[in-house]
């Protein structure tokens, strides 16, 4: 990024699907930012404790420590009026509530780091993604290798049977593919599968607990 004249605030989004390195890539910039003495302050969503409930950990295993909000309005409540630099993964998981948090924050002078998935598990727009896209100031999409054919992944394929939008889950429940490779209807497949082998007393308890 160009120089920016002191107390300017900014927005840098880090995206791409699972296991192309967007929390590496948020890592590096905050370690960077602690090397240059600047008060940092990481947060992540407390539904995501995949590798550890109080660090951001990368599927290579860097790890830095956070704090766990379950809500984007937690931020500014947790923000020390000191902090310069503010990091923040799995953007996707906290909601279009966010895109205004970050939004405040830059214009407190603020440098705000943002990682998260662009699309979702059938390829659509991830919100709120892509607003935070539109709005930011330095944008990076990252790609990753399609497990399949090897070619350069854009997309999230959930190998697992569920039609939620948010599962939280990593190797074995997803995989990086290609445009050729990804298959949006594979979940839903899965979970069409897995309903037939139900017995009609399992598929009504299912229904009635909302599973």
């Amino acid at each position: 990024m160009d120089i920016v004249k002191h107390n300017m605030g900014w927005i840098e989004v880090i995206v791409g699907p699972m296991f192309s390195g967007k929390s590496e890539e948020l890592i590096r910039r905050l370690r960077r930012a602690e090397i240059a003495r600047q008060r940092v302050q990481i947060f992540k969503p407390a539904i995501d404790e995949r590798y550890s409930a109080t660090e951001i950990v990368s599927h290579s295993g860097l790890g830095i420590r956070s704090d766990n909000i379950s809500k984007a309005s937690e931020i500014l409540e947790k923000i020390d009026p000191r902090t310069e630099v503010i990091g923040i993964d799995e953007g996707q998981f906290l909601g279009e509530p966010l895109v205004e948090e970050a939004t405040k924050l830059a214009n407190m002078g603020k440098r705000v780091i943002i990682a998260g998935l662009d699309t979702d598990y059938l390829g659509r727009p991830f919100v709120p993604m892509p607003t935070l896209l539109a709005i930011a100031e330095e944008i990076t999409k990252l790609l990753a290798i399609c497990m399949r054919c090897g070619n350069p992944a854009v997309h999230t394929q959930r190998l697992v049977a569920s039609e939620d939008l948010i599962v939280v889950g990593a190797g074995g429940m997803y995989e990086a593919r290609c445009r050729r490779c990804f298959d949006a209807n594979l979940a839903h497949e899965k979970s069409m599968q897995s309903e037939s082998k139900q017995t009609p007393a399992q598929r009504l308890a299912a229904r009635s607990t909302g599973s």
